[in-house]
């Protein structure tokens, strides 16, 4: 063992030898070609532990009964089992509940989109009095989890009769708030204050207002900043399981995500009293279907919107 610890030894030393002798552009070329082996390497494996969850999610909701009980069968199906996507959709009554959760998602993201711009568009480019005591309100409404208000937001629904309505959900977000509305303020308002002043300067000379020098002359300015909010808020929504169940728990405003759930109940009920428990796992592919059927609508507006969001990101630096 010993001799072999030494051979290798002296094999290393004689390789950091020749690379000491050779010339400074092929060092150079040495260091860029590890470096970049070693970059690659990070990237492969950190998509590989996002993919991971995913493939997962895909594979587990083909396999059959029998596939799923089967140690033996790891990720690849013996026989993939289509059904499993149609009893999903069925449970989860598909057609009304993406319905619900698309005018949910898109309309706060609308409606976000448009109100956080005049919200950041007021404190990043004006100075009026208290401007920083609201920047300070916007943090803090930022800091505090929506847990510690749902019970007092609850009841001032109820009071307005919003309770299993649309609005619950789109009335927050006409006003900013809404799902991390006081996230996108922060985000318009620092695109606003990366505009030269010279742009405010010239639009007033050629007797711009405010609304006219906002809409005309700042929103072209800020399209990444758009992108980005309608992007996280159409997800953010999508995926909301807290509040949006909470305000809205009725069978015919109910959205994917609450639904979810009821997979298993849903099934459950339709196998026969008197069989054993080890048959209630018939609903867990059907269950890893729901799951696809659910974020398949995300994945789709990631993929068309990736290049904008992407270099959206890049300039302002925030990761999720």
């Amino acid at each position: 063992m010993s001799a072999y610890i030494q051979r290798f030894s002296n094999y290393m030393y004689d390789l950091y030898k020749r690379y000491e002798n050779l010339g400074y552009r092929v060092k150079k070329k040495i260091r860029f070609i590890i470096g970049r082996i070693f970059l690659y390497y990070v990237l492969i494996e950190m998509a590989f532990l996002f993919i991971l969850p995913f493939v997962y999610i895909l594979s587990t909701s083909m396999l059959t009964f029998e596939d799923y009980l089967d140690p033996t069968v790891f990720y690849i199906p013996t026989e993939i089992e289509w059904g499993n996507f149609t009893k999903a959709w069925e449970a989860l009554d598909y057609p009304r509940s993406f319905l619900n959760s698309t005018i949910t998602s898109l309309g706060a993201a609308v409606l976000q989109t448009i109100a956080c711009s005049v919200a950041g568009f007021a404190l990043g480019r004006y100075k009026f009095r208290m401007r920083n005591i609201f920047f300070v309100l916007v943090v803090i409404v930022l800091l505090i989890p929506p847990q510690t208000t749902i019970i007092a937001t609850y009841g001032l629904f109820v009071e307005l009769g919003l309770i299993n309505t649309y609005f619950s959900v789109l009335l927050p977000a006409a006003f900013g708030l809404g799902i991390r509305g006081a996230l996108f303020i922060l985000i318009y308002m620092y695109f606003f204050q990366r505009i030269p002043d010279a742009m405010d300067d010239a639009a007033r000379i050629d007797g711009a207002g405010p609304l006219r020098l906002f809409i005309e002359v700042m929103l072209p300015q800020v399209k990444s900043a758009i992108v980005i909010v309608f992007i996280f808020s159409v997800v953010w929504h999508w995926n909301d399981n807290y509040e949006a169940p909470t305000y809205m728990y009725r069978e015919s405003v109910l959205t994917l995500q609450p639904r979810l759930q009821n997979i298993r109940e849903y099934w459950a009920k339709k196998i026969p009293a008197g069989e054993s428990e080890i048959s209630k796992a018939l609903t867990e592919p059907m269950l890893f279907a729901g799951c696809f059927l659910v974020m398949f609508p995300v994945l789709l507006v990631y993929i068309f919107g990736q290049k904008k969001l992407v270099a959206g990101i890049e300039r302002i630096g925030i990761i999720e």
